[in-house]
């Protein structure tokens, strides 16, 4: 059976991860639009080791789903996992957009 309390506390913990990888990841962005590239990619792996966190979480409930006959969906879950997968979309194109700064400064922002 599962214990939907825990799978709620899980649900928060993803979202709260993701929410937080998302903000870095747009803050080292601004960092490096502003040309502290040092403080941009502190950011980024800030928000890197976030995003981390949330995929483990996310892992580890999938897993413990696998391993039980009563599968669990709730709302709060497809949000946490929505979240997830947006801080993914949002690393991708900071990433990108990295890199078109890198070459609109002439490779001058490493």
């Amino acid at each position: 059976m599962v214990n939907v309390e825990k799978l709620s506390e899980t649900a928060m913990h993803i979202i709260t991860y993701a929410g937080l990888a998302k903000s870095y990841y747009m803050q080292g962005l601004m960092y490096y639009k502003e040309g502290n590239t040092e403080a941009a990619l502190k950011l980024i792996q800030e928000g890197e080791d976030e995003f981390i966190r949330a995929h483990h979480a996310h892992g580890e409930t999938l897993t413990n789903e696998m391993s039980t006959s009563d599968p669990q969906i709730s709302l709060l879950m497809a949000h946490a996992e929505d979240q997830l997968m947006s801080a993914e979309t949002i690393k991708i194109m900071v990433m990108e957009l990295i890199d078109v700064y890198k070459e609109k400064r002439g490779n001058k922002g490493e």
